[in-house]
Order: C-alpha cells, then structure tokens, then sequence
C-alpha cells in the first residue's frame, strides 16, 4: 500500500536555507501507514574522506530509535535519482517506496516515491513541531553496563558485538517507570505485565498521571493535552533495564556510574574492564502499541553500543586509549529531531581539543548549520524533565499569532519560565526583574553557552553588592533591580554581553519594531525590558513593516500561580500584546543579550 507522505516543517526551513546543488538522505519514522519526515543530512561531494566519517548508515544510530533511512533529497538537477535510491533501497526498512525530495533552487519542493524501479510524484502535508508534541512520545532507558576487551581495534569490536548479542538474546526486561508495566522476551515472544496485549503506548502516559498533577490544574486524570491547549515539548517515558540472572558476572547490571576505565586483574589475558553508561531514546506514534515496545527498546540499546563502539575506536585511532563516555542528547534549534552524540566524560579530552572540534564541525557540515554557533557541544545536551519539576518550558510555542500580514521574528531555541513566588520564594510585587533574569540565565544554558544553575534571588544581590553596585544591606532586602543590574548578572553568571536600548516613553516602543525584529533574527535571545516599576520577558515582535503594525510577543514574570500552562496561555501570562500595553508616561529601558561566538 502507498504511504501517505508528511514532512516536518523544520525540513522545509532547512531546505530553503540551502543554496548549493547538493543531495543528502532523509530519515523519518512510518506509523500506520504514514511515513513522516523528520530530518536529513547532507553529503560533502568535494570532501570524500570526510564524508566516510558520516555517512548515512552511521547516521543511523545518532538518531533516535524508530526514526530510520527512508529516502534521498537532491538540490538541483536529480537525473541520478532513480540509481542512487537503488543504491540505498537495500538499508531502508521502515518502506517498500523509498521518498526523492527534489528542490529546484527556486522554492520548489516535489516529493516522489520509488515503486516498482520508478519515481511517482505524491502530495505530502506538512506536520508542524505542535503536532509532533501531540502525536508522539519518547521513551529514555538509561543504565550502565561493563566491556571487557583488550586495548586493541579488533577486541573492541569483537567484544562490543558479543554485549550485544547477550542483550539481543532475550535476557534482558524492562520496566515503565512509574506504571508497574514490565516488558519481558524471550523465545515465546513480548510478554507485557501489567497491561493488555492491544494497550498502547497512551495508556502508559495515563499510568503515570494518576497521582499526579496534569499540569492543566487537576489531579488524578489521564495526562492527555486537551484539544484547545497546544502542547509546547515531547512527553518522555523513563524505562528501566532489568537483566535476568546469569553465571557471567559480566552481564550483571551496574548500580552505580562508573567513571574510570580499569584493568580486570583477575583476567590473565589483561582485559579492560569499561564502564558503559547507556543513555537511548526510542520515538513512537502514542497510538503504538505496547507489545511493539520490548523490540524497539532492544533496538535502542544496540544502537547505543554501536555509538560507543565507534567512539571507542576513534579514541583509539587517535590517542592509542579509550576513555569513559556517555551519550549526550541534543536538539538543536532549527533540526527539529533529537540527535545523539557520544563524548568523553569530564575533562579528560577538553572541549576544544582538536579531535572534538573535528568531530563537531563534520556534523555542523551533515546539518549544514553554521560554525559560529554551538549545536553539537556537550554544554548543548538536552535537559530533561526530573523528579518533580513543574517548569514550564518555551510556552509561547501554544499561543496564537496576531497580524496576518506581520512578519513574526521570535526568541530562538529553549529556555523555561520563572515567575513570582516559584521554589517557595515570596518575591511577589518586587521579583519580577529578578525573574526575567532567570529566564534569560536559562536561555544560555538551554542553548550550551554556560554550564551553570540559575541563579538566585540571593545570588544575584550578593554578586552586586560583591561589585560595589549596591550596599550590604542589599543582601535579603525586598529591593527592585533594572535593565543595567540584569546586564551585569549576564556578564557574570554567563559571561555575555548585552546592548541597552533606553526608550523616553511606552509610546516610543511603537517605533522600535525593525530593531526588535533584527535582534530576535539575528542573536534569538529573549529581551527584559524593565520600566517604571515593572519589568517584562519580550520573546517575539509580530511586525506589518507596510502599516507599522506591531504586536509585542510577552512572558510575564508577574504570575502567582502553579505552573499550569493551559492557565498560563488562557489568562494571556504569556501572550501578545500591543503597544497599549506599555505606560505612556514611564521611560524604558532594554536588556538584549548578544549571543556569543562559540563553536
């Protein structure tokens, strides 16, 4: 049967972004008959040798479980098309019809599919990142798990093969993290406890929310996102590994994370023991169902050893030793998919180091992302949700445009919402500047430019006072700070420059839209604007350059509330506003952060 076609509208941004005639392969994930397109890497067709150090069927493993090799994209003339989906046809799996995507360099994107050794042009829609958040989830398995080999290319990969067969093998289970759901092979096939056979994996979710708060305001009901709310991330189910008992040692699940690679003592040959800390990610259509699971989740751990297998080898190429590594999720601004990286823990090879960089630039090139920002650092890895954390993250993804003929320009990347009396702390009615700067701490690290927490309200007032801005008694006072105090806890707490626009009045905001514009398009950082006694997150301008029509995109620090994203959308604590929304009679000033140039 033909699949019906959809691609990520992140694809098609990435696309009109590319200005060379050049081809790359896509990969996607097909549910149900829908195969959806999430991402693509370039190939180098003037560089060979770097080219061999990604090519797509290592690509493969970066990607998250179930997003697979589905098809080509070619920029410019496509006459070799047919041959080169031949070429390829025999690694795609999740299809019989492997999919060209051709874009003409005018902005003329055409889909066809491969059937019966000939192309068929076919209609795709486009799925936006909202409809990925409501129609997917992952699944994170994180645990740790020993090597032996020697010190040598052929032990490595020998032994790597063997860890995973084990672990193919049917002698390994898993649990849902807060389900009682156990996953369970062996020769009889997936055996699910704690569910029916037909369950999907949107069962699971409504597992963990029964005791709960749902994060719309009520607890003890399924965790479904209602209709009118938009969803603004990806829900994550933690699973953990369990391993049946065996008389080798070797298979013995570690409980603690190792950090040093050692040599087994007891073994004559002089085998090295290596920590293995596993750390996978599995996508799936929420309708999927859960017997599927225990295959996929086996899958991901493959292709999480196959990583470090890699990694191994390279370290050795390079250095004659291997080091302890981990798995590092990233998902970059712009990609729209998770991508997975593997590094040396710690500082034992610095982030700078030439064998890093190389890595790191070869991806930059795959992506065709620029070098003058970092995507690909271990700074860059994806922080998940912990424990109890209710922070809302990127909510101005669930609000709704203003001017249809504006040009919107919005903050770009991660960062979370911090408002008046969160984490237990009173600061209501003189916290909001405070808060703001929070946000923009948050911005920095989400996007890998600092390595830090955030900051304090008692951090802050003692790093000014430490500055000789403010005197002592500062410390643990109610006291208001402005757009310049913000600035300087920039430059401290994440090493940042930022530009102060001064503004005589709210009325003269009206005149600002092109500037704003330029700021959000070209650093993406989000702007505290503090005035009178308030102070504000801009995120975002909606600009009619034609009518001079401008809409202010705002993250308000002044919410008393519980992190409850329907709330905070339905009673406009983050949403647009227009320039009435902005006192006349009160001067301003602008704290916009300058991105850092940082590869």
């Amino acid at each position: 049967m033909t699949p019906k076609l959809k691609i990520s509208d992140f694809v098609l941004k990435r696309i009109a972004k590319v200005t060379t005639q050049c081809s790359g392969e896509l990969f996607g994930i097909m549910t149900q008959g829908t195969l959806a397109v999430l991402g693509f890497v370039l190939e180098d067709n003037e560089g060979k040798e770097q080219t061999s150090t990604m090519n797509y069927r290592k690509a493969q493993n970066n990607f998250p479980t179930e997003v697979d090799l589905c098809g080509l994209i070619k920029f410019g003339p496509c006459s070799d098309a047919e041959a080169h989906l031949s070429e390829i046809l025999q690694d795609v799996d999740i299809t019989d019809n492997p999919v060209l995507i051709n874009c003409d360099g005018n902005g003329d994107v055409k889909a066809s599919l491969f059937k019966h050794g000939q192309l068929e042009d076919i209609n795709f829609e486009v799925v936006s990142e909202v409809d990925l958040f409501r129609d997917y989830l992952f699944l994170r398995l994180q645990c740790s798990l020993e090597l032996y080999c020697e010190l040598n290319e052929k032990s490595i990969a020998e032994n790597s093969f063997r860890l995973r067969k084990r672990l193919a093998s049917g002698n390994v289970a898993f649990s849902v993290s807060g389900t009682g759901v156990i996953l369970n092979g062996g020769s009889t096939g997936c055996q699910v406890v704690g569910l029916n056979v037909e369950d999907t994996v949107d069962s699971l979710i409504a597992m963990t929310a029964k005791t709960d708060d749902d994060g719309f305001g009520s607890k003890g009901g399924k965790k479904k996102t209602p209709l009118n709310v938009i969803p603004t991330e990806y829900q994550v189910l933690n699973v953990n590994m369990m391993v049946k008992k065996s008389k080798d040692t070797q298979d013995e699940r570690l409980t603690k994370e190792a950090s040093n690679v050692t040599i087994d003592s007891r073994n004559a040959c002089g085998k090295m023991k290596v920590p293995l800390q596993v750390d996978v990610l599995s996508m799936l259509h929420k309708e999927t169902k859960v017997l599927l699971c225990y295959d996929v989740l086996v899958e991901s751990m493959c292709r999480s050893l196959r990583l470090l297998e890699h990694s191994f080898l390279e370290q050795f190429e390079q250095f004659q030793q291997i080091y302890v590594s981990k798995c590092y999720h990233v998902y970059p601004d712009g990609l729209g998919h998770f991508w997975t990286c593997v590094y040396p823990v710690g500082d034992t090879i610095k982030e700078d180091d030439e064998f890093l960089s190389n890595k790191r630039r070869s991806v930059h090139q795959h992506f065709g992302v620029p070098t003058s920002r970092p995507y690909f650092r271990k700074a860059n890895e994806f922080r998940f949700r912990e424990g109890n954390s209710k922070l809302l993250y990127n909510p101005h993804v669930g609000v709704k445009r203003q001017l249809t003929e504006g040009k919107m320009s919005l903050v770009q990347g991660r960062y979370s919402y911090h408002h008046y009396m969160q984490d237990g702390f009173n600061d209501d009615g003189w916290g909001c500047a405070y808060r703001s700067l929070q946000t923009l701490v948050s911005w920095f690290i989400y996007q890998g430019y600092a390595d830090v927490r955030i900051p304090t309200h008692e951090d802050i007032q003692k790093y000014l006072v430490r500055v000789g801005d403010k005197p002592a008694a500062f410390v643990g006072s109610r006291q208001w700070i402005g757009s310049t105090e913000v600035s300087m806890c920039l430059n401290e707490f994440v090493q940042v420059d930022s530009k102060i626009m001064h503004v005589s009045s709210g009325a003269d905001l009206a005149m600002k839209g092109s500037e704003l514009a330029y700021h959000f398009e070209t650093q993406g950082t989000p702007i505290m604007i503090g005035g009178g006694v308030l102070a504000h997150t801009i995120l975002g301008v909606d600009f009619d350059r034609n009518t001079g029509d401008l809409k202010f995109l705002i993250l308000d620090p002044h919410y008393t509330g519980a992190d409850e994203i329907g709330t905070v959308l339905a009673k406009g604590w983050c949403g647009w506003k227009g320039v009435e929304f902005w006192d006349k009679k009160a001067y301003y000033n602008l704290c916009m952060p300058q991105r850092p140039y940082v590869f």
